[in-house]
């Protein structure tokens, strides 16, 4: 059926919010840092969610994918945040 591109985003979303409650020392302590997780979703299938920091000012992206054909092509999304805190929009 192909990845639930709601829920998965929904998903990355969820963990972007758990990093936006950190501060910018903590996010840079994450560098080179890779989180993998495997979350079941609202439609109850199982989905993989991999979360690792960039470098700069922080880029955090989050691929998420349902172990299928989307794990060569995962739903992504992506933060920046400032060495002053605040997020680049």
């Amino acid at each position: 059926m192909g990845l639930n591109k709601e829920i998965a985003a929904r998903l990355a979303d969820a963990r972007l919010a758990e990093w936006r409650r950190v501060g910018y020392g903590e996010w840079r302590a994450m560098l080179d840092d890779k989180d993998v997780r495997q979350v079941v979703g609202e439609d109850g299938k199982r989905y993989s969610v991999v979360s690792y920091a960039g470098d700069g000012c922080v880029r955090m992206s989050v691929a998420v994918d349902d172990g299928g054909w989307s794990a060569f092509v995962p739903l992504v999304r992506d933060e920046i945040m400032k060495p002053d805190g605040t997020f680049v929009e």
